[in-house]
């Protein structure tokens, strides 16, 4: 119990770095404060019912943000807090199921709500979908490189992303020797991934290394 109020007591900067740094204990207040409360409030789990979005789907889309394509790196401390700045891209990926178009909101753009309780929508500049799916295939194409360079390291990035389990147990179901050991290896593939998206954005080639 008190470690778990320890826990909540984390300042923004330091949660931050823990995110950024893809820490298992940073995503976990992640997961516990942003991401299930979020899908769980009565603003949000209608609408993610009707569009078949899981909490885990919200989960992988903020870390492919976050993580793969770099936005950790516009949080700003002083424009409000982490958790609330995190809040915002999660209802974003909400309001972005929707298939109405005209429902739609930028997420780089997005406020907090209104006074009336209504959502602040700005007019969409580009397609969310196309840009999603782009994100999404080459996410893939980057882990098909790291599944290729390390099995064991890539196994362990989709235990940690998508399945969410603790370094704990990923040490016991991979007989791994300690957790230390499994933060490590996470830590070189989330720096591999990073490296492999650079390379293939920088080159616009769509073709995997061998």
């Amino acid at each position: 119990m008190k470690e778990n109020e320890e826990e909540k007591k984390i300042p923004d900067h330091d949660w931050y770095e823990l995110v950024k740094a893809g820490e298992d204990a940073g995503w976990k207040l992640v997961w516990e404060r942003v991401v299930e409360p979020e899908s769980k409030s009565m603003r949000s789990a209608e609408m993610m019912d009707r569009f078949s979005l899981s909490a885990g789907d919200l989960m992988g889309m903020l870390y492919e943000d976050m993580i793969a394509r770099r936005k950790i790196d516009l949080y700003r401390d002083d424009g409000g807090s982490f958790e609330g700045w995190l809040k915002r891209y999660v209802r974003g990926y909400i309001l972005n199921a929707d298939p109405n178009p005209h429902g739609e909101i930028s997420i780089e753009g997005a406020h907090s709500d209104s006074e009336d309780g209504q959502e602040e929508l700005i007019l969409p500049d580009k397609d969310n979908n196309v840009e999603r799916s782009e994100a999404w295939n080459l996410t893939h194409l980057c882990f098909r490189d790291l599944w290729n360079e390390d099995p064991e390291r890539a196994y362990i990035h989709l235990l940690k992303t998508r399945f969410m389990l603790s370094s704990d147990e990923i040490r016991d179901f991979l007989e791994i020797s300690s957790a230390a050991n499994v933060d490590k290896i996470f830590s070189r593939s989330i720096q591999f991934m990073r490296h492999a998206w650079d390379d293939h954005d920088r080159n616009g080639i769509l073709t995997i290394k061998g």
